[in-house]
């Protein structure tokens, strides 16, 4: 039992783990806050239609009575339901984080209409369920001194807006954008980046050339900072709401604008077409990796260089809650859109194997590495071998441990031998060190840690997949 990393910042309550279930503790604004939403049916209306993860109110006597003891100090608890495995937005694709975007800003037009409003309006509040983003952090739900302006805005640029621009007019990727800053990047870090007649375009002028203009001459000294107008009344927040409204709604199009004006290229696009085996291999292979799935009977796999997810798919059709990664964005980028249209049990991650995210935030904890959040009873490593040998120059034995790490029960591994096109490929300009690594070597590696249990030829291909089972 103990706090879920990140939680310490909100002082209005904090999420934590009891007994494996997931629970937020309340003071008391928030609990008569929260109580009045539940009461009048926002909150399941909202659970319901995918805005906020599933919420209910602690009513069993002697539990409120266990986490209160453990717990002192709040007024009620709510318990979540559990989300595996938990991303964050330098794990996504453009399209993910337009679509937690647009999320957010739709459950603050909903408040709104509520005299309510997000205090703050942070990337970390939302997570994905079988590819569809859920907002996460009811307490950051309030009543706001006004209706005609929304105070996490600023923060809603810094999160959404500006990296997507980055990515869109700049090249950006989301990864260098957020891991060194928690709370994104300010309007004068972003307008350097664009050259003067950029940040002037029409594209760009309301969101980066006015802002930067103001921000710059208020740095300078040249110009006061806006002042924030008066509340109204006690109890009545001031403003026309109608304002504020026009805003979201700008912002709404703006994003879903940018998610779809950048093309999801993909390194590894034509890999089907390109590589050694041909439609009867790749038939081959697909139920290849159904029987060892079917086998294995995993509850949760990762699919490490899931490339647009096929095999992902195949995986969740066995009934598999998948971890589907690639450091390849474009690819997953293509997923995510097909998750869109065709949902299944998938979480897509953009992550290099070789190289995931660390732990970053508070002593590094507060954002878990990739390392400590992916647990999967089975990896699946389809030719996924031979670029940590060649392009990470991992030893046989390190690419062992690493999906050791990972797996808790079972690992289908395909061996892609030296001589096959995509191997030749990897080389081509490097010096051949190669020519120790053949299926004799990878099996007498491998069996340190793994018992082997099935050894398969892919037809029509010099490739074999190889289902092991973890030693304990």
């Amino acid at each position: 039992m103990g706090r879920i990393s990140g939680s310490f910042r909100d002082p209005s309550g904090y999420v934590f783990q009891h007994h494996g279930r997931i629970f937020r503790a309340l003071d008391p604004a928030a609990t008569q806050l929260l109580q009045e939403l539940e009461d009048r049916g926002h909150l399941a209306r909202w659970t319901q239609d995918g805005l906020i993860v599933g919420t209910r109110s602690v009513t069993d006597s002697s539990l409120q009575a266990e986490l209160a003891a453990d717990h002192r100090g709040f007024a009620a608890f709510l318990e979540h339901d559990r989300i595996e495995p938990i991303t964050y937005p330098y794990e996504w694709s453009a399209s993910m984080l337009a679509d937690a975007g647009r999320l957010t800003l739709r459950l603050q037009g909903e408040l709104l209409k509520l005299g309510l409003a997000l205090k703050d309006a942070t990337a970390y509040n939302i997570q994905f369920v079988r590819g569809r983003p859920v907002f996460i952090d009811l307490t950051s739900i309030e009543k706001p001194a006004r209706l005609d302006l929304w105070f996490a805005l600023g923060q809603f640029n810094r999160m959404f807006l500006y990296p997507l621009l980055l990515v869109k007019h700049a090249g950006w990727d989301l990864r260098s954008y957020f891991l060194s800053n928690l709370d994104g990047r300010t309007t004068l870090q972003v307008g350097q980046a664009f050259p003067f007649r950029k940040r002037w375009s029409p594209a760009l002028i309301l969101d980066i050339g006015l802002p930067f203009a103001l921000e710059k001459k208020v740095k300078a000294g040249k110009a006061s900072a806006p002042k924030a107008p008066a509340a109204g009344p006690a109890g009545a927040p001031a403003g026309n709401r109608a304002v504020q409204e026009m805003t979201l709604r700008r912002l709404d199009r703006k994003i879903a604008k940018l998610a779809e004006s950048i093309a999801p290229e993909t390194v590894w696009g034509d890999y089907t077409q390109t590589c050694s085996y041909d439609d009867a291999a790749e038939a081959s292979k697909k139920a290849l990796v159904r029987e060892f799935l079917q086998q294995a009977r995993p509850a949760s796999v990762l699919d490490i260089g899931c490339n647009t997810g096929d095999y992902s798919r195949i995986a969740a059709e066995c009934g598999a809650h998948v971890l589907a990664t690639d450091f390849d964005i474009g690819a997953v980028e293509q997923m995510y859109r097909r998750l869109k249209k065709e949902p299944a049990a998938i979480t897509p991650m953009v992550v290099d194997i070789a190289n995931p995210s660390p732990g970053i935030g508070y002593m590094n904890t507060e954002r878990p590495p990739f390392l400590d959040r992916a647990r999967p009873d089975c990896v699946l490593a389809l030719a996924v071998l031979h670029h940590l040998l060649v392009g990470a120059n991992l030893p046989m034995a390190a690419a062992r441990d690493l999906f050791a790490v990972l797996a808790q029960k079972h690992l289908i591994l395909e061996f892609v031998p030296t001589n096959d096109v995509m191997f030749q490929k990897l080389i081509e300009f490097r010096v051949n060190l190669f020519d120790h690594i053949t299926l004799d070597h990878c099996l007498e590696v491998f069996a340190d840690r793994f018992t082997l249990l099935r050894q398969e030829p892919i037809q029509n291909s010099p490739r074999t997949l190889l289902l092991f089972e973890k030693r304990r």
